[in-house]
């Protein structure tokens, strides 16, 4: 895994992707109804701000994942520890994302089978694709890629074609003020998918053009961020904001609406498809990352030894975070995004880079 070696676009599909995961199966900013895509623009801002603090670590460390540069700026017994700490919070959250598809599928496709043969299929999925390694996987995130945007866009021009767009139901702009915006905003969709992008700190050191990590990153949070907001509005304009925000997969509802000429209908398993390979990307990313982080903590040689006992962790993991789904979303609106989401992904980092900077500027360079 160490002697991976990615470009520009490879790093863009895979951000594309990763961002849209579960964000665009779950719906973002609900709280807000129909000023969500308000609250996805201040998402997208901030999204971008945090991933140049993520940048300014990478070129204080090049060629460094988070894991290794963390006890540099610690020391090493306090720095081991969070970087340990993130490897629990990388498997935790990739548990997670594996429930919101194992719940998909089983409300969906496959209302026979059980959460558990389903996270088998999956978790053997991603663990083949972290055997192959880091290339291999990006190489697939390219293909990936393609087939997810060919299918959104046939998507958004049936929904046009099925002429169930309603203007009013965008009605009336800030209804209830700045007010819901912000507590749609902070910190759900703050954190989730945006905030999300600490991952990379863990992948950019394979790009083989650092001087393109800022740019590509970028770009690659504001156009997944500008699918969400379109996604977002059109759930909205088709549905309607009550029943979207009470929706649990907000797209499938608008996608049901469709229908042209009681031919082209009935779209639900497209959709499915393209929301398994979603999730496929995002659950690899952030169980690589894992894999990636326990080696350097463990100072393992062969990461790839890490694959099948942190593939069955995962597995286990994703059955026992919460006892139904309704539990599983109270716990990732309620719980998550305070006490995991905001000290990994904003606090920690800021600090790190603070603490870098303090460093750099008092200590002699030899």
């Amino acid at each position: 895994m160490q002697q991976a070696n990615i470009n520009g676009f490879q790093l863009f599909s895979v951000i594309f992707l990763f961002e849209l995961g579960s964000a665009i199966l779950l719906g973002m900013a609900g709280e807000a109804k129909q000023d969500a895509w308000i609250t996805i623009l201040l998402g997208i801002v901030s999204g971008c701000v945090l991933y140049l603090v993520f940048t300014k670590l990478n070129d204080l460390f090049p060629s460094m994942p988070l894991t290794s540069y963390i006890p540099k700026i610690l020391g090493r017994y306090a720095g081991t520890l969070f970087a340990f700490l993130y490897v629990g919070y990388f498997m935790y959250i990739a548990s997670r994302v594996l429930r919101d598809f194992e719940e998909l599928l089983i409300m969906t496709a496959y209302r026979s089978s059980s959460l558990l043969t389903i996270g088998i299929i999956m978790v053997i999925c991603v663990m083949y694709a972290a055997y192959k390694g880091i290339e291999v996987f990006f190489r697939i995130s390219e293909l990936c890629l393609f087939i997810i945007l060919f299918i959104l866009i046939l998507l958004v021009i049936f929904e046009f074609a099925s002429g169930i767009i309603r203007l009013n139901h965008l009605q009336p702009i800030l209804e209830n003020g700045w007010r819901p915006i912000f507590k749609s905003f902070f910190p759900t969709t703050l954190t989730f998918p945006f905030g999300e992008m600490v991952t990379f700190t863990m992948l950019l050191p394979f790009l083989d053009k650092q001087d393109r990590a800022r740019k590509i990153g970028i770009m690659g949070v504001t156009i997944s961020g500008g699918v969400l907001l379109l996604f977002t509005l059109l759930n909205i304009l088709i549905a309607g904001a009550d029943i979207t925000s009470r929706s649990s997969f907000p797209i499938l509802t608008a996608v049901g609406y469709i229908n042209i000429a009681d031919f082209v209908q009935r779209l639900d398993t497209v959709v499915i498809i393209s929301m398994v390979l979603l999730g496929f990307v995002k659950i690899t990313v952030f169980f690589i990352c894992a894999i990636i982080g326990a080696a350097d903590v463990f100072k393992l040689k062969q990461p790839k030894k890490l694959i099948y006992p942190m593939g069955f962790i995962l597995l286990i993991a994703s059955r026992i975070i919460a006892s139904n789904y309704i539990e599983h979303l109270d716990e990732g609106l309620h719980v998550v995004p305070y006490y995991l989401h905001l000290p990994f992904q904003f606090i920690i980092p800021t600090l790190l880079f603070l603490i870098a900077i303090i460093q750099r500027k008092f200590t002699p360079q030899t």
